[in-house]
């Protein structure tokens, strides 16, 4: 406790624990948000759940499925606030390409693509951390995979038939900071190809060991249109009504911060979320997180993203719920 009150000090910070049920457990505490090293978070998330504390808890949710569903047991008991920070459903621009599936604008959808880069690991002088290590940090499988797959799975709302994933650890050793080399066993890439329910294909891809500079988009295929995004041009249609001309498509209640691309689409899906998260607990109203990703959630993105590391292991396509695949015959 020593630590952590010389740390709050010279951080000015007004109260510091000796461990974590110390800080779960004080009266006078609104919301926990749990945003430590992955292999801590079914821990501290089941201690906050059992002492009826309101959560926000980091994504991956859990490492195993196991974990995610004792959870989900527990919250079933719980009237708190649990979710995951799983930010992206609530920026607008990616609420809009909900809402404009949901009406139909596109047809009958068969092809969605999600990738993601950033620069963070490309730099071979970055030295070893935990976050290198699969057993417990998941590599950009569960850090970037893990909302990729949320976000697919929040547009589209449909069961995952068969799954197929490559991985990559791209740099396979660093420097330790006491200088020995250790092995890197997280990837730094991955890709796969996931087959929904209505014979929707969805490509995801990440890398943290990109060259050139960060970048988020997407591009989402139906019978009667299509839509676009990256972080520059931001959201783009194209629809056979309107003969498949360009169209801006205007997205209500975006920070200018977020139109000038001056903070991550991460960050800044962070702030529309974090306003709803504070509004439903400063007046009880669950109901304001209807659209938050939860446990049960958590349970279904975890087979997904077990199954794409156990396709790039084996090479074999992984089947998680029968169904046909294609609707060409013959």
């Amino acid at each position: 406790k020593e630590r952590a009150e010389e740390f709050a000090k010279e951080c000015k910070i007004k109260l510091a624990c000796k461990d974590y049920k110390e800080l779960i457990d004080l009266k006078d505490i609104d919301l926990v948000c749990i945003t430590a090293p992955n292999k801590y978070h079914y821990k501290y998330a089941k201690y906050c759940i059992e002492a009826g504390k309101n959560m926000i808890l980091e994504k991956p949710a859990t490492l195993t499925i196991d974990q995610a569903y004792e959870l989900n047991q527990l919250i079933k008991n719980s009237n708190k606030i649990n979710v995951i920070n799983h930010q992206l459903r609530f920026n607008p621009y990616l609420e809009k390409v909900k809402e404009i599936i949901e009406q139909g604008t596109l047809g009958r959808l068969y092809y969605i693509k999600i990738h993601q880069q950033s620069t963070g690991f490309s730099n071979k002088e970055m030295k070893w951390t935990w976050s290198l290590e699969d057993e417990e940090g998941g590599g950009v499988r569960l850090a970037m995979g893990s909302h990729l797959v949320d976000l697919a799975r929040f547009w589209l709302d449909k069961e995952v038939l068969t799954v197929q994933g490559n991985m990559d650890v791209v740099i396979p050793k660093r420097k330790s900071y006491d200088g020995t080399i250790k092995n890197v066993t997280a990837c730094s890439f991955f890709s796969s190809s996931i087959s929904f329910q209505d014979n929707i294909t969805v490509n995801l891809s990440a890398t943290c060991s990109a060259i050139g500079k960060n970048e988020f988009e997407f591009s989402i295929y139906g019978e009667k249109g299509e839509l676009h995004f990256d972080l520059e041009n931001k959201l783009i249609g194209y629809f056979l009504d309107d003969k498949g001309k360009e169209q801006i498509i205007p997205v209500d209640d975006v920070t200018q911060e977020e139109k000038d691309n001056k903070i991550s689409i991460f960050k800044g899906s962070f702030i529309y979320y974090a306003k709803q998260i504070l509004s439903a607990v400063e007046n009880n109203e669950i109901e304001l997180l209807k659209n938050a990703s939860n446990i049960e959630d958590a349970i279904e993105n975890q087979k997904i993203l077990e199954a794409i590391k156990e396709s790039a292991i084996t090479g074999k396509t992984i089947e998680l719920n029968k169904g046909y695949l294609c609707n060409a015959k013959g």
